[in-house]
């Protein structure tokens, strides 16, 4: 029962992060600032996080580590948006998986097998494949990183997981001690009202309430896992933008959210195995 509900956990994960490129792109449209979206994401999460836990718990170094890694993975993603576009920037976010696993290896000597790791490359070739473009050499860097920054945060935040802390906890450190590092880039932006409202709908439904869930089910699996099933959340783009913006599939597109999909019930299947409390 705990384990099913870590993995429904993982999938309500998805669907909120899968919202974030419905609603940047339409506070891009009224003229939000990238790096001010990700100011008031921090700070917005940060303050529901003072409500929530003591803040002495989150006064030492290990986190406010994981809030310079949080500020990474947000700044790196945020500009490679902006250099590779939404669609090539989450084909290559989910290179995750793979980092993932070597970084587990490492921090918490988290195992891994053939079936994670053969999800992990069919979940990035059904996203090339959706994606319908070609690569050049910065956009595959850029990409490269962005995913190599969202898998320190999870393989990090894994590590402390294991150490004793709280879900709450590693979401306050990564909002409050992410914002001396985010408040450097507002030099180059401006502030204005797309960018704040914009910042707290990110700082709810893309910090706040999934990293509870992400965490929550990463503790009943392990990072590996919970990064590959969370690798849904562009699946969950697809269908709100074919909701919400008319956008559609093609028949080559839909063959790579079928894989996408197959690759995170595979796992799915296996989640059972990997559970760890």
């Amino acid at each position: 029962m705990h384990l099913k509900k870590g993995f429904y956990d993982l999938l309500l994960t998805s669907f909120l992060w899968g919202t974030i490129g419905i609603a940047t792109q339409f506070f891009y449209i009224q003229g939000a600032n990238p790096y001010s979206l990700v100011l008031f994401r921090s700070i917005s999460s940060a303050i529901i996080s003072f409500f929530i836990i003591k803040i002495r718990n989150i006064l030492n170094l290990k986190q406010i580590i994981l809030g310079l890694f949080a500020a990474a993975f947000y700044e790196t993603y945020i500009y490679t948006i902006t250099i590779d576009g939404a669609a090539l920037s989450a084909v290559l976010l989910y290179t995750a998986p793979l980092w993932v696993f070597m970084l587990s290896k490492l921090l918490v000597k988290e195992s891994t097998n053939a079936i994670k790791i053969i999800s992990s490359i069919c979940i990035v070739i059904g996203l090339y494949i959706i994606y319908e473009g070609t690569l050049n050499l910065m956009e595959t860097l850029l990409g490269l990183m962005s995913g190599f920054t969202y898998a320190l945060l999870v393989s990090y935040s894994r590590y402390l997981q294991i150490r004793g802390s709280k879900e709450w906890e590693m979401i306050a450190s990564q909002s409050i001690w992410s914002i001396p590092f985010v408040i450097i880039l507002e030099i180059f932006s401006k502030i204005n009202l797309p960018s704040i409202f914009g910042g707290i709908y990110l700082g709810i439904f893309a910090t706040i309430l999934p990293y509870f869930f992400f965490y929550r089910g990463m503790k009943k699996s392990d990072s590996g896992t919970a990064t590959i099933i969370s690798a849904l959340e562009p699946v969950f783009t697809i269908i709100l933008a074919y909701i919400f913006l008319n956008e559609s599939l093609n028949f080559v597109q839909f063959i790579g959210t079928i894989i996408i999909l197959i690759s995170v019930i595979i796992n799915g299947m296996t989640f059972s195995t990997s559970g760890s409390n």
